[in-house]
């Protein structure tokens, strides 16, 4: 069973985005795709902010994690912090082995199984985002 890291839940606390790709103020999509802050999100044709679509969809978008949260309308002004971005992980039940990889899991969390990889664990506690903005996979 995999491990879930429950980013959508607040979980983590961005300690190091100082060197990570920033893309600034892009404005989330409508209803029905409301996320968390830290959620991870991708940017659509339209050039909105949505909900990552996970390793389970057979169609992968990721593009980083969201610096705030997006209710039910959309509409919001948000950034996306990418690769580079180092999380701590503030649940003391889990502690992951540096190299642990984690993958957009069905419920738009980070998991432990998937296909593509978007984020490693660098500590016990902490990962680093390892996908670049733009990444769309076709996930067999």
């Amino acid at each position: 069973m995999a491990a879930v890291v429950k980013s959508t839940k607040a979980g983590y606390d961005t300690i190091s985005a100082q060197t990570c790709v920033n893309i600034s103020e892009l404005l989330t999509a409508g209803p029905g795709l409301a996320f968390e802050k830290l959620a991870p999100v991708f940017i659509d044709s339209n050039g909105a902010i949505r909900p990552a679509t996970d390793d389970s969809t057979n169609e992968l978008a990721f593009d980083g994690f969201a610096m705030s949260a997006n209710d039910s309308d959309g509409g919001l002004p948000c950034t996306i912090k990418g690769l580079g971005l180092i999380m701590e992980w503030l649940e003391d039940s889990d502690a992951y082995t540096p190299g642990t990889r984690f993958y957009v899991g069905a419920t738009n969390q980070l998991e432990t199984t998937g296909t593509t990889p978007v984020a490693m664990a660098i500590s016990d506690k902490e990962i680093i985002v390892i996908a670049p903005p733009g990444l769309r996979a076709a996930v067999a």
